[in-house]
């Protein structure tokens, strides 16, 4: 599984630097700015967010907080404030690890590669999944290249209908809740409404399930969420 990191930096060096030091490693996304840190978290749904939380600027801060009221993905801040309050407000803030710019490569790259086993510890002892593929009978979802086949015959899904697939094949056998799908999917400033949830639900047993009324793969608990059949993988 190839884990993906997105870099939230305003500065094209400290972007390349990070790009050549990862890339062959991990999936690298880059956004210049925390306005559209939000769509890039909720586009690309990263193993980790790495960001520059520009003191004295506070827009870092109430990202790296609001981010963390709804996901327990991994942030590492790196500034050029290399000062002990600096630190003590980007960890208070919601961060787990802070880096003073300029770093050592070495030192950068081995704090990435701790925080990678500590989310793959993180996620067996969930139960989750590390396989990329899922398959249970006549239907197969690779994840690393967002394909799915039903009968072997390839199944074109929208964009957020493959996150929605994807993030219940991760998690299969267990339910999901309406809002913990609704906040991966449409990020944390989605309303609780469950209408375009259930629309997307429903397009995806239109093109995956022989019988919508008697599902073998997609399963609604009501009330709770949805699941999907455990990975026979």
């Amino acid at each position: 599984m190839k884990y993906k990191i997105l870099v939230i930096d305003p500065d094209r060096g400290s972007r390349k630097l990070i790009t050549g030091l990862l890339s062959k490693k991990y999936e690298v996304i880059f956004t210049e700015s925390v306005n559209d840190g939000y769509s890039a978290i909720t586009s690309h749904n990263p193993d980790i967010l790495i960001i520059d939380p520009l003191f004295p600027k506070k827009e870092g801060i109430e990202f790296i907080r609001s981010v963390r009221e709804w996901s327990d993905c991994p942030i590492i801040a790196v500034s050029n404030n290399g000062t002990e309050n600096a630190a003590v407000t980007v960890i208070e803030a919601g961060a787990d690890d802070f880096i003073r710019k300029p770093f050592f490569s070495a030192e950068f790259t081995a704090r990435i590669t701790a925080c990678v086993k500590r989310i793959a510890k993180l996620n067996a002892a969930k139960g989750v999944p590390q396989t990329p593929l899922y398959q249970n009978g006549e239907l197969r979802v690779e994840l690393e290249n967002s394909s799915v086949f039903l009968n072997d015959k390839r199944i074109h899904l929208t964009k957020n209908e493959f996150k929605i697939l994807s993030l219940l094949c991760r998690h299969s056998g267990k339910v999901l809740t309406y809002d913990f799908i609704l906040k991966s999917v449409w990020g944390p400033r989605t309303d609780s409404n469950t209408g375009i949830l259930r629309v997307n639900i429903t397009n995806l047993r239109r093109k995956l399930e022989m019988d919508g009324e008697n599902p073998k793969y997609l399963f609604t608990e009501n009330g709770i969420g949805y699941r999907i059949a455990e990975n026979r993988f």
